[in-house]
C-alpha cells in the first residue's frame, strides 16, 4: 500500500492518498431502473415547470430550457438548467453541448449584473448518490451574495503568493507528464493532484482566462468535456455518478484562472472526513491517470 499526504496547489487542503494498486475501487452502484412517472423535463411536459427565464431553440424545437428553481436554495438566485430535451441524454451524447456551454455564460452575465450577487456557482449532479433527484440530465445555477469557501481559500493563496497559480501548476503537470490525460489546442485535462474523490479530473485553459464569463471557444470545450465524461464511462460504466462544476471567477476579478472539475462519486465519505475535513483517497492520481490513459488507447485502436 501506497501513502502519502498532498495538498490542494490552489487552497492547501490536505488529502490522504491511501492507494491500493491494481485495484478498482469499490463504489456504489445506480439502480438504472426508474420509478414511472411523468417528467417534468421532457417536452410537451413544459406546462409542469415555471415558464422558462431563457432558451436556446433548435430546428425541431427547444434545445436547452432554463427555468426557476420550484425549490430554491435563495429565492430568485437559483436556476434549473434543462440540458437536452432528451431523457437519456448526458455529456457525452447531447449534440449541442457547446450552446449548453453558452448557455451557462449567458446565465452567468445576467446573475453578475445584478445588485448584491458575489458569485455565480455553476454545477451539475448526475445520479443520485450525485445528488440527482430527476434522472433527466440537467444542470443548476446559484448566485450567491457571499463568497463561497473554496473559491476564498484560492484568492488567499495567488494574493499571498502574487502569481497565476493554477497556470503555474498547468506548466508543471505538461512538463512532467504524471497526471495528463489528453490535451486540445486550448485546453489540458489532468488528474487532480490532490483529489476529494478517486478520478477527480480537472480541465484547464492553456490561456489565462479569470471568469468563464469570458470564454468563447465553446465548440472546442464541448468537445473536450465530451470525450472526457466518454472515457469515464468506459471505465466506470454507463450509469456512474459524478458531479461537474465550474470554478470561476466574477468577471470583476481578474487575478484567477477559471476551471471545470469532474468528480466521479466512486465513494463516501466517512466519520474520519466529518469530524476532521480531510479526505481519503483511495486511488493515487498517477494510477488513476494510467488506468485511464489505457482506456482511451484501447478507444483508439477499436
Amino acid at each position: 500500500m501506497s501513502f502519502f499526504i498532498r495538498e490542494d496547489p490552489l487552497t492547501g487542503d490536505r488529502r490522504i492518498i491511501a492507494s491500493v494498486r491494481s485495484r478498482r475501487p469499490h463504489f456504489i452502484k445506480e439502480v438504472v431502473e426508474e420509478e414511472p412517472f411523468q417528467c417534468p423535463f421532457c417536452p410537451g411536459n413544459e406546462s409542469l415547470t415555471p415558464k422558462e427565464l431563457y432558451l436556446v431553440k433548435g430546428e425541431s424545437g427547444w434545445l436547452v430550457r432554463v427555468i426557476p428553481n420550484k425549490f430554491p436554495a435563495i429565492p430568485h438566485m437559483h436556476d434549473v438548467v434543462v440540458d437536452s430535451p432528451g431523457h437519456d441524454d448526458d455529456l457525452d451524447s447531447i449534440g449541442h453541448l457547446d450552446k449548453l456551454l453558452w448557455a451557462y455564460r449567458e446565465r452567468l452575465v445576467h446573475y453578475y449584473n445584478r445588485e448584491g450577487v458575489k458569485y455565480v456557482a455553476v454545477f451539475r449532479n448526475r445520479g443520485k448518490s450525485a445528488g440527482a433527484s430527476i434522472p433527466h440530465p440537467h444542470s443548476q445555477i446559484l448566485a450567491t451574495p457571499f463568497y463561497p469557501a473554496r473559491f476564498l481559500k484560492e484568492k488567499a493563496k495567488y494574493e499571498k503568493e502574487n502569481r497565476d497559480i493554477l497556470g503555474d501548476f498547468l506548466v508543471r503537470e505538461l512538463q512532467l507528464q504524471e497526471r495528463v490525460l489528453f490535451v486540445s489546442e486550448h485546453f489540458a485535462v489532468l488528474m487532480s493532484y490532490a483529489p476529494i474523490t478517486p478520478y477527480e479530473i480537472w480541465i484547464v485553459p492553456k490561456e489565462r482566462i479569470s471568469s468563464f464569463v469570458f470564454e468563447n471557444r465553446f465548440e472546442e470545450l464541448a468537445s473536450v468535456v465530451r470525450e472526457t465524461v466518454k472515457l469515464l464511462k468506459s471505465f466506470f460504466g454507463e450509469s456512474f455518478p459524478y458531479n461537474l462544476t465550474l470554478q470561476s471567477a466574477p468577471p470583476w476579478d481578474m487575478d484567477y484562472r477559471y476551471y471545470i472539475r469532474i468528480l466521479p462519486r466512486v465513494s463516501v465519505f466517512g466519520g474520519f472526513e466529518l469530524e476532521t475535513e480531510n479526505v481519503i483517497v483511495s486511488v493515487a492520481p498517477e494510477e488513476a491517470v494510467m488506468e485511464l490513459r489505457t482506456v482511451k488507447y484501447a478507444q483508439k485502436t477499436e
